[in-house]
């Protein structure tokens, strides 16, 4: 068994490390299914993430030529018509962020007034300082992609998101990853613990019943036994090798 301690972690107090828990939900739980969706307000989100959201947020809105909602989110204070040209000045700035970090990004907005760093924030990074100290070097434009993924933007879906919704066409790529609580192999082989195969049955289900009118599956170096088995679900004359 390998092991390895990241540099990072070693001057940190155990006991402090020992608390640092990164919950998965807190950055992917509130996907939304499309733009229009507001059932999703991201309260599971930590406050980094939260203040990122605000900044992109604060570009999205102008970019898209929506001022009204720009104005009321951004905490520049208007009130001579110097002010707004400094303002448009200040988020022009933002727009090509190139390779920029997330941390030069929070400094820049803050720097010029659009989204301030606030109190919040301020104790994320005293209390979390490791996780910060992991992201804040990370290009933005990293981040702005994760932005459009969780506000509907993208056409894309993890597999958990899409129960209950419905499209004309869907795509479900099949990929066990490091998953061990699915396994898409012996779903079609019809092997495993039963447990695992339940929940890989589940999950297949809801995929393949989000298609109101075409469905492709894509299963990547599948074995022929996953073959022969799709050959006798989807019928043979709907199993290509691409």
């Amino acid at each position: 068994m390998q092991s390895f301690i990241d540099k990072n972690t070693e001057n940190y107090n155990y006991a402090v490390f020992s608390k640092i828990y990164v919950d998965k939900d807190q950055l992917l739980d509130d996907k939304k299914q499309d733009e229009d969706d507001e059932n999703k307000k991201g309260s599971k989100r930590d406050n980094l993430i939260r203040h990122l959201f605000k900044i992109q947020t604060n570009i999205a809105l102008y970019a898209s030529k929506q001022y009204n909602k720009f104005l009321r989110i951004t905490d520049k204070q208007i009130r001579t018509i110097q002010d707004k040209k400094n303002l448009k000045n200040s988020i022009d700035a933002l727009l090509t962020v190139g390779d920029k970090t997330i941390e030069e990004i929070i400094n820049d907005a803050n720097g010029k007034g659009i989204c301030l760093i606030d109190d919040k924030l301020k104790k994320f990074k005293e209390e979390k300082t490791y996780i910060y100290n992991r992201v804040k070097d990370v290009r933005y434009s990293e981040f702005q992609k994760l932005y459009e993924y969780l506000e509907g933007k993208t056409p894309f879906s993890t597999q958990h998101k899409t129960k209950g919704a419905e499209f004309n066409n869907v795509l479900v790529i099949l990929d066990n990853g490091n998953w061990n609580k699915y396994n898409f192999e012996n779903l079609f082989i019809g092997k495993g613990t039963s447990s695992v195969l339940e929940r890989t049955q589940k999950i297949f289900y809801v995929c393949c019943t989000r298609a109101k009118e075409n469905l492709a599956v894509f299963y990547y170096n599948p074995s022929q036994g996953v073959i022969d088995r799709a050959k006798e679900w989807f019928g043979e004359e709907n199993v290509e090798k691409i």
